[in-house]
Order: structure tokens, then C-alpha cells, then sequence
């Protein structure tokens, strides 16, 4: 069977705006939290993204605040 998929928590997610305020790299923040860079990488690029509202940058408990919209943004469509 394939790898179970288990979604990033907010504690992560402070931890990943923490330690990159630190200066540390993906790989050493992936091996942190016992996930992949990959992981990461697009953590950091799909909730750091600059927008009318917001001047751009990561911050851990906005990211939680978008991810929970988008989970169920994209339950609106399913009957």
C-alpha cells in the first residue's frame, strides 16, 4: 500500500516560520519535523506568497488559517 499522507499541524508550521526566522535550510528543517524538504519547499511557497492584502512571507499561523480555508474550499463541489 502506499505511505499514508498526514497533513501539516499548526505547532509544524510555527516551527517552520521559527526556524526558517533562524536561518535554517529546508533539509534540516524537513529532518526536524520528519518530513521531506520537498515538503517544505512548497509549504513555504504556496502560503508565502505576496497578494493584495498581504506584503508576502511566511507566517506559521496564517498559513494554518489558509490551509484549513483551502480544505474546505475544496469541499463545497462534493456531494
Amino acid at each position: 500500500m502506499g505511505r499514508r499522507y498526514e497533513q501539516l499541524s499548526l505547532r509544524e508550521r510555527v516551527r517552520i516560520d521559527v526556524w526558517r526566522g533562524e536561518g535554517r535550510s529546508l533539509r534540516w528543517i524537513g529532518v526536524a519535523l520528519g518530513r521531506s524538504a520537498s515538503t517544505i519547499s512548497r509549504e513555504l511557497e504556496r502560503n508565502g506568497r505576496r497578494t493584495k492584502q498581504w506584503p508576502g512571507g511566511y507566517d506559521g499561523e496564517r498559513a494554518h488559517g489558509l490551509a484549513e480555508r483551502r480544505r474546505q474550499w475544496d469541499k463545497r463541489f462534493k456531494l
